[in-house]
């Protein structure tokens, strides 16, 4: 399998649009290729549509050099492609595994048949390097038992070669859209051929009501959990990310708790969470393992006795380990397949209450008392180590919270950044107070031992980091 990042534009044109001068896109002593390929692929889907629905297509195709599967995964502003060259009409055991949580125990059939003829204009540097691709496609699309077309459309991909940077992209972007061309309203040519996976559920929410901003915050953390999802079985680290989207979520469902039907937001808030506590006991040693190993190479030579290091890491890296091994037991289970299928629920069509309808600036509300409840419990937490914890995890909500409404006030940036701030202070705290704690652990029992010292001094610098956040805190 190989692995790439994909990043492009797409754009819609007419079937009689003429392109502009792509050469004025060449950098000095570069040189433009075109050539014709006809590329027929066949895209396969859950019945419940669960790859499309957070925008990820499993294709075979066949053309040439590029025959083989390709599963694209959303990655940001980007996409991560996953390629396998075999030719089998079976799909390749390593893109089986990446698929199968989202398959939710659905089988996957063919959805449907596009034959593309692409014109392709590849901009070289002068050391014969891509800088860009732009592919000129006429595209037929029709049911998957090649039967009849549905229809055909012309349109215009961009996608930025290895040697090219993102001013190119712009360049690119800017020269299509004075000849007329316009960004693609379907994230997929999938979506084009079949209309949304959405079914207009998401459009039904009505604009300019916190619903609207809701929904869109909502959808943004499922996809990112199913591209995750498919990233964390093919090998990708992608356990922080995964974890602080089910974090942002579960954040949404206890700030905005009036705007969804309550049994459905437990329900969900219950799964997310135990799920989220998989993921925790992974990143936990990631944390502790990256935080100690710095630590000690900071300390004058002196001071390092013994096999301090060497001992940290390998009962860190074989926690680890157990903790990988649930989590993959965890994700082969029926509660994660039912997790998976309310994560489809929650992107097509929020449980939404009446609160949902109230104007957007209504959203403003929510994020205040979120910040008045997460500075209460920090002027109450003292020196009190949980209290503290509690007043960090009330920060975050408030920042999510902002981040959420910020597309509708601006000045929601600055409530953003001040909690931001203290969650960092504070999660410092939390990171020394489970370093000493597991500090504390290791080091039992090996009093006249080499390595105690040293145990020692690691365990004194976390237990003064974190009195000294409490003072700093209280002032």
């Amino acid at each position: 399998m190989r692995m790439m990042t994909e990043q492009e534009d797409k754009f819609e044109v007419d079937s009689d649009w003429v392109p502009p001068q792509l050469a004025e896109l060449l950098p000095a002593g570069g040189h433009l290729d075109q050539e014709v390929r006809k590329l027929h692929n066949t895209y396969f889907d859950t019945p419940g549509a669960g790859l499309r629905l957070f925008g990820i297509t499993l294709r075979r195709r066949v053309g040439g050099s590029e025959t083989g599967w390709q599963l694209k995964v959303p990655s940001g502003s980007a996409r991560t492609e996953l390629q396998s060259g075999s030719r089998a009409k079976k799909l390749p055991a390593v893109l089986a595994q990446g698929v199968e949580g989202l398959r939710a125990g659905e089988s996957l059939e063919p959805v449907a048949t596009m034959v593309t003829t692409r014109t392709a204009y590849r901009l070289l540097n002068a050391d014969g390097e891509l800088v860009l691709e732009v592919a000129d496609d006429q595209v037929e699309s029709g049911p998957p038992d090649g039967e009849s077309t549905l229809h055909s459309w012309r349109e215009i991909e961009v996608e930025l070669g290895p040697a090219g940077k993102k001013k190119d992209l712009k360049r690119a972007r800017k020269l299509l859209q004075d000849a007329g061309a316009s960004p693609s309203t379907s994230r997929t040519k999938l979506d084009r051929a079949l209309g949304p996976a959405l079914d207009g559920q998401i459009s039904a929410v009505e604009p300019d009501t916190v619903g609207e901003l809701v929904a869109a915050y909502v959808a943004a953390q499922c996809d990112v959990l199913a591209s995750n999802d498919v990233g964390i079985r093919t090998g990708t680290p992608a356990v922080h990310k995964t974890r602080v989207a089910a974090r942002r979520l579960r954040s949404t469902l206890r700030i905005f708790s009036d705007v969804f039907d309550a049994a459905a937001a437990e329900e969900l808030d219950n799964e997310l969470q135990w799920y989220a506590d998989l993921l925790g006991q992974v990143r936990d040693r990631d944390i502790l393992s990256s935080r100690l190993t710095h630590q000690i190479a900071e300390l004058p030579k002196e001071q390092v006795r013994g096999q301090v290091e060497r001992k940290i890491i390998e009962t860190l890296a074989a926690e680890r380990q157990q903790a990988v091994n649930r989590l993959n037991r965890g994700m082969r289970t029926a509660r994660y397949k039912h997790l998976v299928q309310l994560l489809r629920g929650w992107r097509a069509a929020p449980p939404f209450t009446e609160a949902a309808a109230e104007d957007i600036t209504a959203a403003i509300k929510y994020v205040e008392k979120a910040k008045q409840t997460a500075d209460k419990r920090l002027r109450k937490a003292g020196d009190e180590i949980e209290k503290l914890h509690r007043a960090r995890k009330a920060m975050k909500r408030a920042r999510y919270a902002a981040e959420l409404v910020e597309p509708a006030d601006s000045q929601m940036k600055s409530i953003e950044r001040e909690a931001e701030e203290l969650q960092t202070i504070l999660g410092e705290h939390q990171d020394a107070t489970v370093s000493a704690a597991f500090l504390a652990t290791i080091s039992a029992d090996r009093d006249g031992q080499l390595d105690g010292f040293t145990y020692g001094i690691l365990l004194a610098n976390e237990l003064n980091r974190a009195a000294q956040i409490r003072a700093s805190v209280r002032s």
